[in-house]
């Protein structure tokens, strides 16, 4: 593996921030564990770039490219920030000339590309909490593309194949990261911790039917029911994640299923294709 170029693993995780509670649910501890899992042996494997979408950095006009090399500051969560995780300290490293080709890519194929680089650009909760948990000493460098509102999977799953062909392009070695929920069905009212579960006993079984086909290889299945999942169990962002993951390569073969479990109401797992075993 270490002599490839391109994509040569994939990961998907949640990212709320009750991943970061000082007083964590059992799920959301599990699921933290495991996200920090992934990392040590996502680290290892020591690649290049890390492509990375998260569907909490939306947009609307076309698919933006993070081009600043090193956004820092605090973040304030919109809808936690009451709670001891709602605050969030960032200090992230971008492969700019990477997310320059990445851009070029998608814009030779028709589609909007645009470069966003300026101070105080609002980084997202889920790409703070997933870096926070996966490189916590700040060793990874990200290419990050926006979760277009307006493109359906074919077009997202297109952007990806784009990434993985600069990755091939510039011979570099790259993993994927996709950040994003299962089903949504937040709970709306106050809960202790040990309180969560998932919202519906139907959202439970449409987590586990995708969870199953994931882990079994059948990302096809799993990508032919992506519809139907979204309308039954408000997958997150529709779980188009999950087609820009299959368009890098990343999400090939058997997925490891690390954790999942509620983050108050919501389905989340931790998943991993390619990544080394634990030493």
């Amino acid at each position: 593996m270490a002599d490839r170029t391109g994509i040569v693993a994939g990961a998907l995780l949640p990212g709320m921030p009750h991943l970061l509670a000082k007083e964590p649910a059992p799920s959301w501890k599990a699921l933290a564990t495991a996200a920090r899992d992934v990392g040590e042996r996502l680290r290892r494997l020591e690649p290049d770039v890390v492509l990375l979408l998260s569907t909490q950095w939306f947009t609307v006009l076309g698919h933006q490219f993070q081009c600043d090399p090193n956004p820092r500051g605090e973040h304030v969560d919109e809808n936690w920030y009451a709670y001891d995780y709602g605050e969030l300290r960032y200090d992230l490293r971008f492969d700019v000339e990477f997310s320059e080709r990445w851009a070029d890519r998608v814009q030779a194929d028709g589609k909007q590309a645009r470069r966003t680089r300026y101070e105080g650009f609002p980084i997202d909760t889920g790409t703070i909490v997933t870096s926070a948990l996966l490189d916590p000493e700040r060793k990874l460098r990200w290419a990050q593309v926006s979760c277009n509102l307006y493109a359906d999977a074919d077009t997202l799953a297109d952007v990806g194949r784009a990434g993985a062909a600069a990755a091939r392009d510039a011979g570099v070695r790259a993993a994927v990261v996709v950040v994003s929920g299962l089903s949504s069905g937040l709970i709306q009212q106050w809960i202790e911790p040990a309180q969560d579960h998932i919202g519906a006993p139907a959202h439970e079984q449409w987590n586990t039917r995708v969870l199953d086909l994931l882990t079994a290889g059948k990302v096809d299945e799993a990508l032919a029911i992506r519809e139907d999942y979204a309308r039954q169990a408000q997958a997150d962002s529709q779980f188009r994640a999950l087609a820009f993951a299959a368009g890098t390569g990343a999400a090939s073969g058997p997925a490891q299923l690390h954790a999942y479990g509620p983050i108050w109401g919501t389905g989340a797992a931790v998943l991993s294709w390619n990544l080394p075993e634990r030493p």
